[in-house]
């Protein structure tokens, strides 16, 4: 096999596929039964991860209020929304009344491996063309600051890779 068919059949973090029962071994994961929701992946990683981490609760508190519409597309269940809200957090299925701040879309896998800590960044899928974005960048990059402070990140590590001078909930 030459150097070049050893570079091609390498597969890239977003390639690999997910075992089945993969969420039968995620501690957090509440029903075991089926592949859960997106929607049910995201509730049960923010109750039982992220509003429990303080660092997290801390900078949710320094981010203005933001509404959050996720759009998560599953390639055979389709999509599903769930309406966020930072400050104060609330998540509800569905699509909100008011018009959110943005607007976020990507893939059900890119969420499970970024919340079961395959991928550190969960901005990188939007980065590299694989998930969109309709609204305002900067609430993207609040809800990635508290989603990665809240997977063990200081906030300090969290916002390396963004302009020194914007801080963090800057509107």
């Amino acid at each position: 096999m030459t150097e070049d068919e050893k570079i091609s059949k390498k597969k890239e973090w977003w390639e690999k596929e997910f075992k089945d029962g993969w969420w039968k071994k995620v501690d957090w994961i509440k029903a075991h039964d089926t592949e859960p929701a997106g929607i049910m992946l995201f509730i049960e990683y923010m109750l039982d991860k992220a509003i429990i981490t303080p660092e997290a609760v801390k900078v949710a508190s320094l981010v203005p209020h933001r509404l959050i519409l996720l759009e998560i597309v599953h390639p055979t269940r389709g999509k599903e929304h769930l309406s966020f809200m930072i400050s104060p957090t609330s998540v509800n299925p569905g699509i909100p009344d008011a018009e959110p701040d943005v607007l976020l879309s990507f893939n059900y896998y890119d969420l499970a491996r970024f919340l079961m800590d395959e991928e550190n960044d969960f901005t990188m899928p939007f980065w590299l063309g694989r998930a969109r974005i309709y609204g305002n960048l900067t609430v993207l990059l609040d809800l990635a600051d508290i989603l990665e402070v809240a997977k063990g990140k200081t906030i300090d590590t969290a916002k390396e890779d963004r302009p020194f001078l914007w801080p963090v909930g800057h509107p």
